[in-house]
């Protein structure tokens, strides 16, 4: 982009009548595969091509994924689609097939920080932002832009340390954690690899190195070998939410394993 002409200028203010952008707040639903294919079956307005971006691909429903099929089989003229996932291996097999692949490696930990400082952030909350974003700038800009994120991740700090010390009741917990499912399971991450870092790697410095404290404390209650455990059932946890198990009951599973150290 050159940031000067009449395009960059509309893609900026996300006024181009030519480019549409979807990002989910939970699941990718038939409307949205709706929106996609209505958006396309248009001629261009100003642009040679029309753009669809749909973000996390891999949290389509399978009826709306299927709905998406014919767009990608027999695309109108003059338009692209835009499909984008964490992981191929979570994208119905039929979707990947009529797509092509690009598989995108992350960004360097220092070039996050760089990009994020570059906004003004402190060097301190830019360490937390690019660790938590394991080398997605998108994923780091949005936590950046989430006025209520450090709410969020100073209750989490807090509510972790009390579960690891037996003085919080999981269950209420979980209930807390469902309504921000992948935010619970990104901090819940970082947090117990911090943790199994610490306990095996020396002069390793925690990406939550401001409740280092706190990690410790944990470290305390919880040995190396149940932290790598936990961070399975994590990635369990994950696994089942994105096969739209029932979220309550899998937040229940992993805070009763976390509780039980």
């Amino acid at each position: 982009m050159c940031g000067r002409c009449k395009s960059c200028q509309m893609l900026t203010r996300h006024t181009h009548p030519d480019y549409s952008v979807i990002i989910p707040d939970d699941i990718l639903k038939l409307d949205h595969a709706r929106q996609v294919k209505s958006f396309l079956s248009t001629s261009p307005n100003t642009a040679a091509h029309k753009v669809a971006v749909l973000a996390d691909c891999h949290k389509l429903t399978v009826e709306a994924a299927n709905s998406l099929l014919k767009v990608l089989e027999e695309p109108p003229p003059a338009s692209i689609c835009i499909l984008t996932a964490d992981s191929v291996d979570n994208v119905l097999s039929t979707l990947v097939s009529r797509s092509q692949v690009y598989n995108l490696a992350p960004l360097p930990h220092a070039m996050v920080m760089d990009v994020l400082r570059d906004r003004g952030v402190s060097s301190d909350q830019a360490q937390i932002l690019a660790g938590l974003s394991a080398g997605v700038l998108g994923r780091a800009l949005a936590m950046l832009e989430d006025e209520e994120f450090w709410t969020q991740r100073r209750h989490f700090s807090q509510s972790i340390r009390e579960l690891f010390a037996g003085a919080q009741d999981p269950i209420l917990l979980a209930e807390r954690w469902c309504e921000s499912p992948e935010r619970s399971l990104d901090l819940a991450e970082t947090w117990l690899r911090d943790m199994l870092l610490l306990q095996t790697t020396p002069d390793y410095v925690p990406v939550n190195n401001d409740e280092r404290e706190s990690i410790e404390a944990c470290i305390g209650r919880c040995p190396k070998d149940k932290t790598m455990i936990l961070l399975e059932e994590c990635l369990l946890a994950r696994r089942r939410l994105r096969a739209r198990c029932n979220s309550r009951l899998v937040f229940d599973s992993l805070l009763l394993k976390m509780w039980e150290v």
